[in-house]
């Protein structure tokens, strides 16, 4: 008897200690303001709070009401931030009248051994500029094939192996304008779609804590916070829509989310199609209050383990005879 007793105390304990074991990273996730270190908590906030969630179950069964509930009232009150993020102001409709436009992100992978299935891809789509990370000496001469429908490309340098970002384009860079690489982190462009110009960025950043996003975001600040008129920011960001990196980002660059919640990274191969769903959302589309009408869709996998993301796009307005069309060669002098 004394045993039983013993091993239902260990039972009970255990119930209440495994979910406050998984409160602990999930409550740190959201202090990432304070230290680049506990923002990499919050790319697993969605996970944790399910896990947290489920962990909490075997107190309900135990009759420990307390516990249970509090743990499952945490867990959904962390996940509602997640399904439910803050909509940013800016997002308009688009007048009819508006030409639209497309726009495919997409990371290579830098070893993908499914090259075919890209150039069909960009085939099937036909959009209008392509913003491509993981850009590997791999991929080069792969890429030169497609350049009669591209003619406007633009490559940054390759500072590993799995190679830099770049943008292609089948509209002219803007008058004026020159594109610019911020090391291998980003390629930037203007974009003349027929009389409006945007600026188009194709961003990779490198891992949360302890790798070097942090810093990757305070190298690209001074630029994004220079940038004006119509802006496209596409990439990989290797964080997450409610992560501090997007909410820095976002504020520095003057733009919003393009869509909500879109989980698209998980290994490549078997669950490659499972990312949509069970997926961390590391790669996004932000754009300035001038470009209007967004529409996200997301694409079936392509040999990479990220997912691409198709934009329909219009740009509102008429751009400013004062508004720096020379803004690109500006960012290149001062570097």
């Amino acid at each position: 008897m004394m045993m039983t007793k013993n091993k239902q105390s260990w039972i009970k304990l255990a119930a209440v200690l495994i979910p406050v074991l998984f409160s602990i990273p999930l409550v740190l996730g959201f202090f990432g303001a304070a230290h680049p270190a506990l923002d990499s908590f919050s790319h697993f906030r969605m996970h944790l709070a399910v896990l947290m969630a489920l962990s909490a179950l075997p107190a309900l069964f135990l009759r420990l009401w307390r516990e249970g509930i509090m743990a499952i009232v945490l867990s959904m009150t962390a996940l509602a931030t997640v399904l439910t993020p803050p909509t940013a102001p800016g997002a308009e409709a688009a007048p009819t009248s508006l030409a639209q436009y497309k726009l495919l992100q997409l990371n290579l992978r830098y070893d993908n051994e499914q090259q075919a299935e890209v150039f069909r891809l960009i085939g099937r789509e036909s959009p209008d500029v392509i913003a491509l990370q993981e850009v590997s000496d791999n991929w080069r001469p792969r890429l030169k094939a497609i350049e009669a429908r591209y003619p406007y490309t633009f490559y940054c340098s390759n500072r590993s192996p799995i190679g830099g970002a770049a943008i292609l384009s089948r509209r002219p860079f803007a008058l004026g304008s020159t594109p610019i690489c911020i090391d291998s982190l980003v390629a930037i462009a203007r974009i003349d779609f027929g009389g409006r110009s945007a600026i188009i960025a194709s961003l990779h950043l490198d891992w949360p804590w302890p790798f070097a996003q942090d810093w990757n975001v305070e190298e690209i600040r001074p630029y994004f916070e220079k940038l004006e008129g119509p802006l496209i920011i596409s990439g990989d960001f290797n964080a997450v829509p409610w992560s501090q990196t997007l909410k820095n980002i976002t504020q520095y660059s003057k733009t919003r989310i393009a869509e909500g919640l879109r989980p698209s990274w998980l290994v490549n191969g078997t669950l490659a199609r499972a990312a949509k769903w069970i997926g961390l959302p590391l790669d996004h589309i932000l754009v300035s209050d001038r470009i209007v009408s967004t529409q996200v869709e997301t694409l079936e996998p392509v040999g990479s383990d990220h997912l691409p993301l198709l934009l329909r796009f219009s740009i509102a307005g008429v751009d400013d005879g004062n508004e720096p069309e020379q803004q690109t060669v500006m960012l290149e002098k001062s570097e």
